[in-house]
């Protein structure tokens, strides 16, 4: 009586909870890269600033958000992790 479109699903994963945490961990790796590239820049804008408040003060500035940032992308999983097993799939 159904029709089967299995043969639809060309992305290699079962479901959907294990398409969202691949999808996931990709994105946290990506992220991961970015914040330490941006670190690397503020510490480049900190050297290069020769003694300029103004500059030394944007380079500090960019460190801290670059670490919030790395903050926020090691905590991310657990949040997430927490959303998809308590909301999307609580229901089951």
């Amino acid at each position: 009586m159904f029709v089967d479109l299995d043969f639809l699903n060309n992305t290699g994963f079962d479901n959907l909870y294990d398409f969202l945490t691949s999808s996931i961990d990709l994105i946290i790796s990506l992220s991961v890269v970015i914040v330490v590239i941006a670190i690397i820049i503020s510490g480049f804008k900190f050297i290069l600033s020769m003694g300029d408040e103004k500059k030394i003060k944007e380079a500090s500035s960019s460190l801290i958000f670059a670490l919030i940032g790395l903050v926020l992308v090691f905590t991310s999983p657990t949040i997430i992790q927490f959303i998809i097993k308590e909301i999307l799939l609580g229901a089951n």
